[in-house]
């Protein structure tokens, strides 16, 4: 038998890759909620899914599938029943809620209440009213906030959190929690980053922000005090011996469609699940092949400020928003994801150094390619 699965947020990066993963596990009709932009709703879903397809090697196989088995229905999150003209012609049996807001800001506080938190009360609402049994939301597992040690798939109990991202994403959480009208599974990848056989991504937030402030503080460095930054060792906060939890998508996808189609919850059920890494890798030696690859001095790591100079002071400024990622020692417990995905390989999940090299390198000529083709400027 086939289901019908409705999916938000279908055009980003997590999105994307959800949908290319059922249509590879399953012959399921995927119906794709789309805010239009300066192109039609069913134009802006084919050009994401192909460009995700291609990034992950998958185009030649799902390219029909793109065509025949994806459809688009113009709306927006922000507004009642998503934005969507006539709810009462859908019908689906697994609505999955991946639109989200990734900005963190204060001064954003607004536009993320009403994407995240506002946008699942509409998600939820209309998952009803096209009579899902099902709900799968994305959170994050950083709705963890500044809490340390093992962190269990359970209701997140943090008292404090560290920017509003992650507030919204817990309020959002609240919502799911509070709704029995569905069985409902509630998804928390971690730090997401490209596939793990291609390298591909389509978002470049995460480990890929952090890169970029990296390359744009040497660019800024080498144009003021050229060569410095290969003499001078950078000291930054971060807490050594700690993991840094990247987790391929090809991984979080898979992992989340198998939970899935292992089986329905009865309306009321309510379950949760760490996407995350369970070979995460170390977290100064990621920082030092991100350093090393940019082409930065060895960075020395510190537990306070007190050796700071004026140019470690500038450089923590710019990286600051990545503070609660550095500091702290988590550790995702994933004993929910083991009991129904089984015993996986650890290849996919393991990054030794030369690993994240590559997919370092693999953004970094993407940034490059995309600067060689913006006009000349002064």
């Amino acid at each position: 038998m086939t289901s019908t699965h409705l999916v938000t947020g279908a055009t980003g990066f997590v999105g994307s890759a959800l949908v290319l993963e059922l249509l590879s596990r399953t012959k399921d009709q995927i119906v794709c909620i789309v805010r239009p932009g300066q192109v039609d709703a069913a134009t802006r879903l084919q050009s994401a899914l192909l460009s995700a397809a291609e990034s992950y090697g998958l185009l030649e196989r799902l390219r029909r599938d793109i065509f025949e088995r994806c459809r688009a229905v113009a709306g927006d999150v922000e507004q009642p029943d998503c934005g969507v003209a006539s709810p009462e012609q859908l019908t689906c049996d697994q609505f999955w809620h991946s639109a989200a807001s990734l900005r963190f800001e204060d001064r954003y506080a607004a536009e993320i209440t009403r994407v995240n938190v506002q946008g699942t009360a509409h998600a939820l609402d209309l998952a009803a009213k096209v009579g899902a049994s099902q709900f799968h939301y994305i959170s994050t597992a950083y709705v963890a906030g500044s809490d340390e040690g093992p962190i269990l798939e359970q209701k997140s109990s943090s008292v404090r959190r560290n920017n509003y991202y992650e507030i919204s994403k817990a309020q959002a959480e609240e919502l799911v929690e509070a709704d029995t009208r569905f069985g409902r599974r509630i998804f928390r990848p971690s730090i997401v980053i490209g596939h793990s056989r291609t390298l591909g991504a389509t978002n470049f937030t995460g480990m890929y922000g952090f890169l970029r402030k990296l390359e744009v503080f040497h660019g800024l460095m080498q144009r003021t005090q050229a060569g410095l930054m290969q003499r001078k060792a950078l000291r930054l906060r971060l807490d050594v011996g700690a993991q840094l939890d990247l987790v391929p998508i090809d991984r979080v996808v898979e992992n989340a469609v198998t939970i899935a189609l292992s089986g329905r919850l009865s309306a009321g059920e309510l379950a949760y699940f760490h996407l995350t890494n369970p070979h995460a890798p170390i977290m100064e030696q990621v920082i030092a092949t991100m350093f090393d690859v940019v082409g930065l001095a060895a960075p020395v790591f510190a537990s306070d400020k007190s050796e700071f100079d004026w140019i470690d002071d500038k450089f923590n400024e710019r990286i600051d928003f990545y503070r609660s990622y550095l500091i702290g020692h988590k550790v995702f417990d994933r004993s929910q994801v083991a009991r129904i995905v089984g015993d996986e390989p650890r290849k996919p999940y393991e990054l030794p150094n030369h690993i994240v090299e590559q997919h370092c390198r693999w953004y970094l000529d993407r940034l490059k390619q995309e600067r060689a083709g913006l006009p000349a400027t002064r």
